[in-house]
């Protein structure tokens, strides 16, 4: 089982890493810098990810673009996500259930990391 970080930020993506390595979870977590690089990711272990933590604002392809790709790519759409991102209007939230009915959940930054994990729990153990 894997979880995929897609975050242009090392840092946030070693804050992720770090919460969920102190929660107990086990899976093995990737990590991809620009939402380009996590769909080559998501495409090479489609299998293998239980989840996906994706941030919003990133360079080259957007969080939000890389959920429409996602949503249209069958072996892709059933691969749970969650957005994390500072993007915390209404209208973000909006346009991200757009993007993907299906998004499992929806984290703005900064988060308490006791409900990052709880969304995550639901997806992992």
């Amino acid at each position: 089982m894997k979880i995929l970080i897609i975050d242009d930020s090392l840092l946030d993506r070693r804050l992720l890493m770090k919460c969920i390595s102190s929660a107990g979870i086990t899976a093995e977590i990737l990590q991809a810098s620009d939402g380009e690089e996590g769909l080559k990711i998501l495409s090479q272990y489609s299998e293998d990810i239980a989840l996906v933590l994706l941030d919003w604002q990133m360079p080259k392809m957007s969080g939000v673009d890389v959920m429409k790709a996602v949503v249209k790519n069958p072996d892709l759409k059933k691969i749970p996500i969650i957005m994390i991102t500072a993007s915390a209007s209404e209208d973000s939230r909006k346009i991200a259930r757009e993007a993907n009915p299906d998004l499992a959940g929806y984290i703005v930054k900064p988060y308490k990391t006791e409900r990052l994990m709880e969304m995550i729990r639901l997806w992992v153990k």
